[in-house]
């Protein structure tokens, strides 16, 4: 039988790490209590956390933590933990969420924390450093379509944005996740929140990452609006366009369904300069058209549809 990595803490306290929960339930180490917490989560494949408060006094917290890592629908990670007094178990690969040191070093960094809760904190903030990492790439991207969206806008520019809204409703989901871990830890460990530099730096990670989601919400919501507010006026535009030029025709339309007619007695074909007159009264008509337009400004920015800002234009002033 595989046995869970075990890591001791020079503080009395011991780490039982395993990426595999189906070993863990004829653990000779754990009791009942840690032994149903693995069978039930064999079974969990969505976040959850559960707290409880024993008679003898002690308290426990359990759940199980998933992130989407990408769109791929089994591209997912489970976490799933137990801490105790005594004993901090994870369940899941974790070697991701190591940044910029060794392996080793991180293990024994977690092992010399005072408790097993604050073992378990210093790995939640590891994997919210993984997503500020991811929050960077979401800035860039936001930048991106910003510098494009300046030169053109289509509907492919569109479809990024959605879809860099849908990623952040995703890492947004993470936060709450998070957060509900934050609220379970000041529940069943009261006592650490005032003298706990990991549950600290947890409090300030999520204030921070929850800044950021916000803000690029609401970039993204103006980059929608801009996106709304120019396909409006493009479509405004075409339409007057359309309207203008409908008019302007209305006097070829109407003379040439006149002329157009079969009648048998027609006396303007009889008529030696009925072509040339007929030619001159339809672009004289027109002429008279445009110019009552253009009088009563339907016809402005017609025939000038940049939108494109002006390249001599200094921003500074």
């Amino acid at each position: 039988m595989i046995q869970a990595e075990v890591i001791p803490s020079e503080h009395g306290w011991t780490w039982f790490r395993q990426q595999d929960s189906s070993h863990l339930i004829e653990h000779p180490d754990f009791d009942e209590r840690i032994r149903k917490w693995a069978s039930e989560s064999l079974m969990c494949r969505h976040n959850h956390i559960s707290t409880s408060s024993h008679l003898e006094g002690t308290h426990t917290m359990s759940g199980t933590l998933t992130v989407k890592l990408t769109d791929e629908p089994h591209d997912s990670w489970l976490l799933h933990y137990y801490i105790a007094g005594d004993k901090l178990v994870t369940v899941g690969d974790m070697s991701w969420l190591v940044h910029q040191v060794e392996p080793e070093e991180w293990d024994r960094h977690i092992a010399g924390l005072s408790r097993p809760v604050e073992g378990f904190l210093f790995i939640m903030n590891s994997f919210i450093r993984a997503l500020f990492a991811r929050m960077d790439e979401i800035e860039m991207d936001l930048t991106d379509i910003e510098e494009r969206m300046r030169k053109s806008n289509g509907s492919r520019l569109l479809r990024e944005i959605i879809d860099l809204r849908n990623q952040l409703t995703r890492w947004n989901l993470h936060t709450v996740a998070l957060r509900e871990i934050e609220y379970g830890v000041e529940e069943t460990f009261p006592e650490i929140i005032d003298h706990s530099e990991t549950y600290r730096i947890l409090s300030i990670y999520l204030k921070r990452i929850r800044m950021l989601q916000q803000n690029y919400e609401h970039e993204i919501d103006s980059l929608l609006k801009v996106d709304d507010n120019i396909a409006n006026y493009r479509s405004n535009t075409i339409m007057k366009t359309l309207t203008v030029f409908t008019v302007l025709l209305t006097p070829m339309t109407a003379l040439g369904a006149i002329w157009g007619m079969n009648f048998k007695n027609m006396p303007e074909l009889e008529w030696k300069w009925g072509y040339a007159g007929a030619l001159g009264l339809i672009f004289g008509l027109t002429l008279v058209t445009y110019l009552w337009l253009r009088s009563t400004g339907l016809t402005g920015d017609i025939l000038n549809m940049d939108m494109s800002r002006d390249k001599n234009k200094d921003l500074r002033k």
